[in-house]
């Protein structure tokens, strides 16, 4: 990790010292974070021992009306970070190391010297210490090196010379495997940001001020099928097959913004261990791994990227210790007009339960 934050930083320096090359202004930003660790469950409370500090440094491309989308959203910025993270006990749960793609959008029209904004950044976090049940059997947390990184912001930027700016930011971390192993709580963190932006900028760009189309359709529906692998919770590492078929009927609000109801056929294999016999001999019976649901869901759309949340409950599983109430956070791509990519994490009681891959229709 040393090597990558090395040549992400030659990266950086690169793209700033060659932006004349480049057709749009270049933001390096690097902030300092200050927090807590913030565990949900009670075998992680007592394990926190310290704050939470991280580095951060991103490289940023400001819009400025190429289509009606960067219109729509006030302009925002996209870009790519690096963050180096403690994680509130560095015996038991090490550091972070994170490379994460976000976008920063105003909530408002920005004014001459100030910006309020919410970013949002996911990305990939490797963690050299996970559980171990020989050497670390205290991390319940995290069970795998590779894990899911997912970062929500509120931000103020405050301009101090032309060209460079303060940013203030309050925001929350998330890191899981989507419970590929186990164990698998995952962490949480709330921090406090400060740091600086400098702007390249050779090219003097000028907002341009798109039209903005209407729309007529205002339902859509689709169809995914999703897949994915496993683990129960415990410590045999055992994979099993989950896959779930979804239908959404959606009410179109706006360009960015849309409303639904649907229904979840889903099937999970790890549900025989859960339902094993006092022997220990797993329930394989098919009708006692599938589940069936109902769902509402909220999306919101940037160009052909959309990022739904569904809240919804079972009203068929033969498995329901933890809850009857699942959520499913998935990011979606509109590969053509009709065809969706989707990645999706499903959660029971804010805890992962599986990560899905899935492909779709919609009409």
């Amino acid at each position: 990790m040393k090597y990558v934050l090395l040549i992400f930083v030659l990266v950086l320096t690169g793209l700033a010292a060659n932006a004349q090359l480049v057709e749009r202004p270049i933001i390096i930003e690097p902030k300092i974070h200050m927090g807590m660790n913030l565990p949900f469950y009670k075998a992680l409370r007592y394990l926190i021992k310290d704050d939470i500090y991280a580095f951060d440094v991103s490289v940023s491309f400001p819009t400025y009306g190429k289509d009606y989308w960067e219109k729509l959203y006030r302009y925002p910025r996209q870009g790519v970070g690096f963050s180096y993270w403690s994680l509130g006990n560095n015996e038991v749960f090490g550091k972070a190391y994170v490379l994460y793609t976000f976008i920063n959008i105003p909530f408002f029209k920005p004014a001459e010297k100030f910006s309020f904004n919410y970013q949002i950044s996911c990305g990939g976090a490797y963690l050299p210490k996970i559980f171990d049940i020989y050497k670390d059997h205290l991390d319940r947390a995290i069970g795998s090196h590779t894990n899911i990184y997912i970062h929500l912001g509120i931000d103020g930027k405050i301009t101090l010379f032309p060209r460079c700016g303060l940013v203030i930011e309050a925001g929350a971390t998330h890191f899981s495997n989507g419970k590929t192993r186990s164990p698998n709580y995952g962490i949480n963190a709330g921090s406090f940001s400060l740091g600086l932006n400098y702007i390249f900028d050779n090219k003097g760009a000028t907002i341009q001020d798109p039209e903005i189309p209407g729309f007529n359709k205002r339902y859509v529906q689709s169809v995914i099928y999703s897949a994915g692998t496993k683990v129960y919770d415990n410590l045999y590492g055992k994979k099993y097959f989950v896959s779930s078929v979804s239908y959404n009927l959606e009410r179109i609000i706006s360009h960015k913004r849309k409303i639904g109801l649907g229904a979840d056929l889903s099937f999970d294999g790890s549900i025989s261990e859960a339902l094993a016999s006092e022997d220990g001999t797993p329930d394989k019976h098919f009708e006692k791994l599938i589940r069936f649901g109902l769902h509402t869901s909220y999306a919101i759309r940037y160009k052909q990227l959309i990022m739904e949340i569904q809240i919804g409950h079972y009203l068929y599983s033969k498995y329901t210790v933890i809850t009857r109430v699942y959520n499913k956070i998935s990011i979606q791509y509109l590969i053509t007009k009709n065809l969706i990519g989707s990645i999706s994490i499903k959660l029971h009681m804010a805890k992962a339960d599986c990560l899905e891959y899935g492909i779709g229709y919609c009409w």
